[in-house]
């Protein structure tokens, strides 16, 4: 039986090395020439990354070669036991491995083991692509024994020693032991050198400055390794995994430019894998401007300072962070990504994050759902008034607008401007949450929307990223351009390997987005936006602010014709904003001011550009309450941008001046259905009461003027 066994694994070598045999003659054409000496071979050129201006915003993978006699002969025999306890004893090929990881593989019914020698290690990192084919893994396999043929074992050794991957950046021995433990390979200790030969099976995961204690528990197991190996005696082993592990700490640096450039590593190993960004020599050329990105910066330290000196201190909030993301609406590219204040005290990406509500920054969203759904235009009349929203199952629901005061009929228009809480509500509670997601999915969010009613007011987590990105939607006039941030890569012979091409999607009509981007233009002029103008921002803009319960976000979004740029500021710990004797402070006067600051930088020696209006546009004063036509220069005056279908409402039949008010409003019960319902609009409005939803009428029945 056991000579039956012995005969079958020699018949399997033996066809093996057939096979092998056969692939070289097939292959030959495919598998690259050695070079003369395999110490130039471990030289690979870094991957650079490059901003949109040029500057160089990170190197990925210098090496510093050393020979083998300056490495520790620790490291060497650590290197083995844990990689290739045979390498001495075979020519490229384990048999022994290649078969055990043969069995493992096919019993698993997947890749479960390697198998690999280090000189096939050595082959595929210096000489093969990295694309996960089988014929790949073939080639490797073939070019590690031409490789065996060609160099001694000291050769390849030491070359591989100057090439693997620690982590971090860091490759080669001489210079992982620099990083890690501050001293040259040459006088690595032997728990040193086990750490360290533990750290190529999984770079992220093993190397000691991402998690020390794992590091030292895997080079514990190196160094059982090499006892069972017979590299070092008992004794040795003992001492070594008693002695303590001293790792170097990276002082993380407070380059503004550090959270983009960490998202840009994170995508192109996503994209690409680690291989190929560790040892592909790649030039990234991304979408960031380092000179918007030290304004942004500047501007948003700057008021955070200021801020901070008039806000009390308050323990458990920790510092007061911001965020700023700009994009270029000509493109979509991503010229701006400040995570946060200062990189150096923490890494966390806030202008990617979604954990923070937008507020009223949603509400353009609900008001282009109404005039696509419901007909309705900037002058279209709804009724500011306290209302109880009654949702089955859930408790009586009162909002309430942010001065705890209501204006009677009002015109869309100057709702917006007003940021009115009450009429986004009750414009949600005719559109149904559904029909206002699917307007938010037109304008490129893809973020999760809960279907409640409350998502009137931004209760769903956006990132200023997603903001960003639907305010351009308004400032291309309904054309998407998906944000990106790598414009293209090459490799190390200046190959394309990838290019961005921009893609115009047309999501909304010109003709029916201009009356919005009027409308948002009017919070700047007249509206809770006004900020930017008293502090000297002239282009012609559109935004809206956002602060959400308790002041716990503040928000300004807004937009030109080149640029649009959303800003958060709160505190990570979700804790209110307060300024002095406890009054909480709006998106007006937190994120507003870092927005002038940034875009008068942004837009220093630019003429100011207008937004003309499309064809079919036309431009109407009307009564900022009835809605009804005006001359020019009347006391409610509003000028409005209507498309072709937009009625104005008739005269209405009364006008009520708010003195002769005796009686305050009385709530207004909205009688709602299921979120995920899409309501009715044929239900009229009786006696103040909606038993069910219902349009607003564009003319009420009386007219509320103020003195």
């Amino acid at each position: 039986m056991m000579r039956f066994i012995i005969a079958i694994i020699l018949g399997g070598v033996i066809l093996s090395l057939g096979g092998l045999l056969s692939a070289y003659y097939y292959f030959q054409e495919e598998i690259p020439r050695l070079p003369d000496s395999l110490a130039h071979a471990t030289w690979q050129p870094p991957t650079e990354i490059y901003s949109h201006d040029g500057h160089r915003l990170a190197t990925i993978g210098e090496r510093t070669f050393v020979p083998l006699a300056d490495i520790s002969p620790h490291f060497l025999s650590a290197v083995l036991a844990a990689e290739d306890a045979r390498f001495h004893q075979h020519r490229g090929i384990d048999p022994i491995s290649f078969l055990r990881a043969l069995a493992a593989n096919l019993r698993h019914r997947r890749l479960a083991q390697g198998g690999s020698t280090l000189t096939q290690q050595l082959a595929k990192n210096l000489f093969l692509s990295f694309e996960k084919k089988w014929t790949r893994k073939l080639k490797e396999l073939l070019l590690a024994l031409q490789i065996e043929a060609s160099f001694s074992k000291e050769d390849i050794l030491e070359a591989y020693c100057n090439q693997v991957y620690f982590g971090g950046g860091h490759h080669g021995v001489e210079a992982a032991a620099r990083a890690y433990f501050g001293k040259s390979a040459k006088h690595l200790t032997l728990l040193e050198s086990a750490v360290l030969a533990g750290v190529p099976k999984s770079p992220n995961r093993f190397n000691p400055a991402a998690n020390a204690n794992r590091a030292l528990k895997r080079g514990r197991f190196i160094l059982d390794r090499m006892l069972a190996e017979g590299f070092i005696t008992r004794q040795r082993r003992d001492q070594a995994r008693q002695a303590g592990l001293t790792v170097l700490k990276r002082q993380p640096t407070a380059d503004p430019n550090e959270y983009f450039t960490a998202f840009i590593l994170s995508e192109l190993e996503n994209r690409f894998g680690r291989e190929i960004l560790n040892f592909g020599g790649l030039r990234v050329f991304t979408t960031l401007d380092t000179g918007l990105q030290q304004a942004a910066h500047h501007a948003a330290q700057k008021h955070a300072g200021f801020l901070k000196n008039h806000m009390p201190a308050r323990e458990g909030t920790g510092p007061l962070e911001a965020a700023v993301v700009a994009i270029d609406n000509r493109t979509g590219a991503v010229r701006v990504m400040l995570g946060g204040l200062d990189s150096s005290r923490s890494q966390f990406n806030r202008a990617l994050s979604r954990n923070r509500m937008p507020g009223s920054s949603f509400k353009p969203i609900v008001y282009m759902s109404a005039f696509e759904n419901l007909g309705y235009h900037p002058g279209t009349v709804v009724v500011d008034e306290p209302v109880a929203l009654e949702i089955p199952g859930v408790p009586t629901w009162r909002p309430q607008n942010f001065d705890g005061r209501y204006h009677g009929p009002v015109v869309l228009k100057k709702a917006l401007a007003k940021s009115l809480n009450i009429v986004s509500v009750k414009l949600m509670h005719r559109l149904s949450p559904a029909r206002v997601i699917a307007t938010a999915r037109k304008f490129g969010i893809t973020a999760p929307l809960s279907r409640h009613y409350s998502l009137a007011l931004g209760t769903s987590g956006l990132s200023p990223l997603d903001l960003a990105s639907a305010y351009s939607v308004i400032a291309n006039l309904g054309i998407y351009r998906e944000p990106y941030f790598i414009t293209r890569i090459e490799d190390p012979a200046g190959r394309s390997l990838f290019k961005h091409w921009v893609d115009n999607q047309r999501r909304f009509s010109e003709e029916s987005l201009y009356p919005l981007l009027d409308m948002m233009q009017g919070v700047i002029e007249n509206g809770s936006g006004r900020v930017v103008r008293r502090m000297g921002f002239i282009h012609p803009a559109g935004g809206k602010t956002g602060t959400t319960n308790e002041f716990r976000d503040a928000w300004f979004t807004g937009f030109t014709r080149s640029l649009s740029t959303s800003v958060w500021v709160g505190y990570d710990a979700n804790a209110p904003l307060l300024g002095p004797g406890g009054k909480g402070v709006t998106g007006s006067h937190a994120a507003a001011p870092i927005w002038a600051s940034f875009m008068s930088e942004a837009h220093a020696g630019r003429a100011p550009q207008e937004f003309p209006p499309p064809p079919g546009v036309r431009f109407e004063y009307v009564d900022a309450h009835s809605g009804a036509g005006v001359i020019k220069g009347g006391a409610n005056a509003l000028r409005l941008a209507l498309g072709r279908r937009a009625a104005l409402p008739r005269p209405p039949a009364m006008l009520l001046n708010a003195s002769a008010l005796r009686a305050p409003l009385g709530p207004a019960s909205l009688g709602l259905r299921q979120p995920g319902s899409v309501p009715s609009s044929s239900t009229p409005k009786e006696s103040g009461v909606l038993a069910a939803p219902a349009a607003e009428p564009s003319t009420p029945n009386f007219i509320l003027t103020f003195d």
